[in-house]
């Protein structure tokens, strides 16, 4: 399995809504990030520290509306961090097996690595995080993880995997 190079983006957060931007420029997503059936890994990091990690299979765009708009009424509040006036770094990662989309069970094992890896390194959970599924992982999980966490804490030395 490979972790493909992944798409860094500035969440401007404000109201309960947000803006996605590069360079301080407005943007959308595009594909990998914007594909429907890709499984996608993401994070949000605020000053180099890791608040979020995330798994969808739905373009990003839908994904993060769901979860700001979300109020409740069918048992799902949203994020956690919807709330909050600043702006955050998300990263959306994708990987591959052999040419292939990873699967979302490959990637759902990844994002539990890398909150595990949090509660390792920084003695905490990511601080909006709201719920983690655990699966056997395997070295290449573990790895995949240390270089996410790396990139959300802003030690960029770490190659991909």
């Amino acid at each position: 399995m490979t972790l493909n190079e992944p798409a860094k983006f500035d969440l401007v957060l404000s109201g309960g809504n947000y803006e996605l931007q590069r360079d301080q420029i407005k943007t959308k997503f595009t594909q990998p990030a914007s594909q429907r059936g890709i499984a996608k890994l993401y994070t949000l990091s605020d000053r180099n520290t890791l608040i979020y990690v995330g798994i969808a299979k739905q373009p990003m765009a839908a994904r993060l509306g769901y979860g700001m708009r979300a109020n409740g009424k069918s048992g799902y509040w949203g994020y956690k961090w919807k709330d909050l006036e600043r702006t955050v770094q998300l990263t959306v990662w994708t990987a591959t097996v052999e040419g292939t989309p990873a699967s979302l069970r490959e990637l759902e094992t990844v994002e539990a690595e890398v909150a595990f890896l949090c509660r390792q390194q920084s003695g905490q959970w990511p601080v909006h995080q709201h719920e983690i599924h655990f699966y056997p992982s395997s070295e290449w999980h573990r790895r995949a993880a240390e270089t996410i966490y790396a990139n959300a804490v802003g030690d960029t030395d770490i190659a991909l995997v």
